[in-house]
């Protein structure tokens, strides 16, 4: 009963964590108290064992609801990174040909005659 109480308490902050999102600058900061949370979940849910109470079963429930908010949470974070790394690749690869723009030339030239 302890692990489901506990399990509970977790996913509730996990879940109250996701509805606040973070600026730029403290995402961070975010993303490590999200990896903290969910690694104790995890100890958690190896400890669980079938349950056995009512009650225990309604907390069961409560959990599997919270997860059904947290998954889509997960998922749009991800999407943001995944945005800010193409911004970021993006942003490179200009600076890079600012800088050099002769580089990325083709280097291999052929001079053809038709006369002979």
């Amino acid at each position: 009963m302890d692990v489901f109480v506990k399990l509970h308490h977790v996913t509730k902050q996990l879940a109250e964590h996701f509805k606040i999102l973070p600026q730029q600058d403290e995402r961070d900061k975010y993303i490590e108290t999200i990896q903290s949370l969910l690694d104790e979940r995890e100890e958690l849910i190896t400890h669980l064992q079938v349950p056995v109470t009512e009650e225990e079963k309604l907390i069961g429930k409560e959990i599997m609801e919270l997860n059904h908010g947290i998954e889509p949470a997960l998922h749009k974070l991800r999407e943001l990174i995944k945005i800010d790394i193409n911004g970021l690749m993006g942003k490179k690869k200009v600076h890079t040909q600012y800088i050099n723009p002769y580089k990325s030339l083709n280097n291999v030239s052929a001079f053809f005659d038709k006369k002979e």
